[in-house]
C-alpha cells in the first residue's frame, strides 16, 4: 500500500498540481498558490538556502504538516523561468535527508548543484492522505531580481539547524554560520531606523524603501559562537563589507509578531484611522485611556470594541508573521493589504511580480493587487505595491467595516 501511495505521489508531482488546478499548464504563473498566505493551510513550508562560491547550494526546509504525523513526500525542480519548459534539474527529497521531525514538523536538508540560470528552486509536497493533494513552493535562488545569495545563516544555538525566520526577541539566543567558509568572523551593521508604514495603495507618494538610511553602529562579531542582542532594530550581516552579500534580521520585543505595548499598537491603527485621530493618539498625555476612549468611540459599544481589536490585531500578527524582511511586516505593502482584507483567494507568481485575487465571495468584484518584485539588499523576498486611484472605493468602503466591526476575515 505504501508503495502504491509513493507511485500515485510521483505521478501528481510530475504532472500536475491539486488545490483545484488545471494540471496541464505550461506555466508555473498560471497555478494558484494562495494556501502560502492561508495560516489554516494543510501544510505550509519555509526555507532557507546557503549558497557556495563552487556552484552548489544548501537546502534547509521546514515543512509543517498538519495533516498527519507521517512525512509528506517532496519533489523539487530548479527552473530559469515560471515557464514548465525552463526546468534546469529535478529530483525527490529523499527520507535519508529528513534531518528531525518536532511534532507536525519536519526538517530537510539536501544540496543542489547551480549554474548561471539557476533562478527558481520549485518545491511540491504531497502529502500521504486519500485526497493526494499536492503544494507547490517557491524559493528564489540567484537572479537579476535579487542580490546574490551567500552561505551565512541564522542558526539555532545548539543545532545544525538555521533560524527560519527573519526576526527574534531581545536576548534570544542564535548563532551565526558561514555555511561553506572558513571564516572566524562577521561583520554587523545596526540600524535603529523606525521604518515608515506603506502609505494606501492609491496614494502616489511615499517610498517604500526610504534613501538616507544611517548606521547606527558597525561591530564584528564571532562565528558559530551563541550571541545575544538587547536592541532592538535592523542586523545586516556581511563576511566581506565590500560585497553586496549578506543577509538581515530584526531584533524584536519578546511579544513579537504580537504587539502587546501601547507604543507598538497606536502605529498599526493608521490604516483605519483618520489623521485627526491619529495625532491625538501620538501626543496623548495618558497613552493607554487615549487608547481605550478611542476603540469606544469608533465602536461605539464595549462589545463591538472588543470584536474589532480581537480581529484587528490577529491580522497584524499575522502580517508581521509572513512579511517581516528589514521592517515589521505590518508595515510592507502586502502586510497593509493582508491585515485589512485577509487572505487572498488566490496568488499567482512570476519571475518579477505576485497577483493577490479577492474573489466576488466576500463581496467584492474580483478586487486584484500587484505587488512588483523589489531588489533589496536585506532580503530576497520583498515586494512594492503597483498603485491605483481605482482602489480608493474598495480601500474606503473596507475601512468603514472595519471602523463598524462588520468586517468579516
Amino acid at each position: 500500500m505504501k508503495t502504491l501511495w509513493w507511485i500515485l505521489t510521483a505521478l501528481v508531482l510530475t504532472t500536475g498540481f491539486a488545490w483545484g488546478q488545471n494540471k496541464k499548464k505550461a506555466s508555473l504563473s498560471s497555478v494558484n498558490v494562495g494556501y502560502v498566505y492561508d495560516p489554516t493551510a494543510p501544510v505550509q513550508l519555509d526555507a532557507r538556502v546557503a549558497m557556495s562560491d563552487q556552484r552548489e547550494a544548501t537546502v534547509f526546509l521546514q515543512v509543517t504538516n498538519r495533516q498527519s504525523d507521517q512525512a509528506p513526500a517532496l519533489r523539487y525542480a530548479v527552473h530559469a523561468d515560471y515557464q514548465m519548459a525552463s526546468v534546469l534539474d529535478s529530483g525527490q527529497v529523499l527520507a535519508t535527508q529528513l534531518v528531525k521531525q518536532e511534532a507536525d514538523q519536519f526538517y530537510y536538508r539536501f544540496t543542489l548543484p547551480v549554474t548561471d540560470d539557476s533562478h527558481f528552486l520549485f518545491v511540491f509536497v504531497s502529502t500521504p492522505t486519500q485526497a493526494a493533494e499536492t503544494y507547490r513552493f517557491d524559493i528564489a535562488l540567484n537572479s537579476e531580481q535579487n542580490f546574490p545569495l551567500t552561505d551565512l545563516l541564522l542558526m539555532r544555538p545548539d543545532e545544525e539547524l538555521p533560524i527560519f525566520r527573519d526576526y527574534l526577541p531581545t536576548d534570544a539566543p542564535f548563532r551565526l554560520t558561514s555555511y561553506y567558509g572558513s571564516d572566524s568572523t562577521a561583520y554587523l551593521y545596526y540600524y535603529r531606523h523606525d521604518f515608515e508604514p506603506n502609505p494606501p495603495p492609491m496614494s502616489s507618494g511615499g517610498a517604500e524603501v526610504q534613501p538616507g538610511l544611517t548606521i547606527d553602529s558597525l561591530f564584528a562579531a564571532p562565528l558559530n559562537e551563541v550571541l545575544r542582542f538587547d536592541d532592538p532594530g535592523l542586523y545586516f550581516v556581511q563576511l566581506d563589507t565590500s560585497s553586496l552579500y549578506g543577509i538581515s534580521f530584526r531584533i524584536e520585543d519578546q511579544y513579537y509578531p504580537r504587539l502587546a505595548r501601547v507604543e507598538t499598537i497606536v502605529p498599526t491603527l493608521r490604516y483605519i484611522s483618520t489623521s485627526d485621530e491619529m495625532k491625538k493618539l501620538e501626543n496623548a498625555e495618558e497613552p493607554k485611556r487615549s487608547l481605550d476612549d478611542y476603540w469606544i468611540k469608533l465602536a461605539r459599544s464595549q462589545e463591538r470594541a472588543k470584536g474589532i481589536i480581537r480581529d484587528y490585531f490577529r491580522q497584524v500578527t499575522q502580517a508581521n508573521r509572513l512579511f517581516t524582511s528589514y521592517k515589521e511586516g505590518w508595515k510592507t505593502g502586502q502586510g497593509m493589504v493582508y491585515t485589512l482584507y485577509g487572505p487572498p483567494d488566490a496568488v499567482y507568481r512570476d519571475v518579477d511580480k505576485e497577483t493577490w485575487i479577492y474573489n466576488e465571495d466576500r463581496n467584492l468584484v474580483d478586487l486584484s493587487f500587484t505587488f512588483a518584485k523589489v531588489k533589496n539588499i536585506f532580503t530576497h523576498q520583498y515586494y512594492n505595491l503597483v498603485r491605483d486611484d481605482n482602489y480608493k472605493r474598495f480601500w474606503y468602503r473596507n475601512v468603514d467595516l472595519w471602523r463598524k466591526g462588520g468586517k468579516e476575515i
